[in-house]
């Protein structure tokens, strides 16, 4: 087990949640960045995996790769899950290869040219909508029937505090993830009974994600700062959580997003009022 300190997260050597080894999950947008963490360590805790990718083979080659190491089978599906007929496509040649116990819908659509919510362009919008609202949703209607007829499994969507908070240029992604945080919601609910659970993660500020480099590079310096605990979420962190959620440790969780942010959210206050 790596050192728990500010400068790192934590990362385990094996397997903490053992419940996990020979199941098996797809990861959404499973090969880069947030993707990647996660997809590593499903592997780790032995979960056999189903990795989509929408563009670069190469890279998802090496995600595989770095999973196959830890003695898991590696399925690579490409796919844009913004495009209903390869969602489709990805859904059937995953469940076509075995069961599915753990969904996660990781794949987003991020920011092109910040603009205001007012000036947003339509194609832009829908595109966002279909990848980050209207995949995952179609992803879960796909995947429930298999986990209702086993009488369980996880499906783990990823949010972003853009939903529910003002952050400029960000009017397209957090409206699509504010959706889709109402889904989890109503998901949660619905499938509990069922024994599927609906969760979600919304992280802060991810240092190393393919968010960072889609906006200013001095925003994980300007941010840091101001995290309580001492640094930036790294995709580490979130996938942590991604493996709690997917374990047999949470039964009683149905509809709830874990907000993950180093106390970020909660001190936000403090650089104004001891200034």
């Amino acid at each position: 087990m790596s050192k728990n300190n500010k400068t790192a997260p934590l990362v385990p050597d094996g397997p903490i949640y053992p419940e996990l080894k020979g199941r098996r999950a797809l990861v959404l947008g499973g090969s880069r960045g947030i993707g990647r963490a996660i997809s590593e360590r499903l592997a780790t805790e032995g979960m056999h995996l189903a990795i989509n990718y929408s563009r670069s083979a190469d890279i998802a080659e090496e995600a595989a790769a770095a999973c196959r190491e830890r003695g898991v089978d590696v399925q690579l599906i490409q796919g844009d899950i913004g495009v209903e007929s390869e969602l489709k496509t990805v859904m059937e040649s995953c469940i076509s290869e075995g069961p599915l116990d753990v969904l996660v819908n990781n794949a987003a659509r991020g920011l092109e040219r910040p603009r205001s919510a007012s000036e947003q362009r339509t194609q832009h919008l829908h595109k966002t909508m279909d990848v980050n609202l209207f995949g995952p949703w179609f992803a879960s209607q796909m995947a429930i029937p298999h986990m209702q007829a086993r009488g369980s499994g996880a499906i783990i969507n990823l949010l972003s505090p853009g939903a529910w908070k003002y952050m400029a240029g960000y009017s397209a992604v957090a409206t699509s993830k504010a959706a889709l945080e109402s889904l989890t919601r109503y998901l949660g609910v619905e499938l509990a009974e069922h024994g599927i659970r609906v969760t979600g993660v919304s992280s802060g500020w991810v240092e190393g994600s393919d968010g960072e480099r889609a906006v200013r590079d001095e925003i994980s310096e300007r941010v840091r700062p101001h995290v309580p605990s001492g640094r930036n979420i790294a995709p580490e962190d979130v996938a942590a959580v991604v493996a709690w959620l997917a374990s047999d440790q949470t039964p009683m969780f149905a509809g709830q997003v874990l907000q993950l942010d180093g106390g970020f959210d909660a001190s936000s206050w403090r650089a104004i009022l001891e200034d």
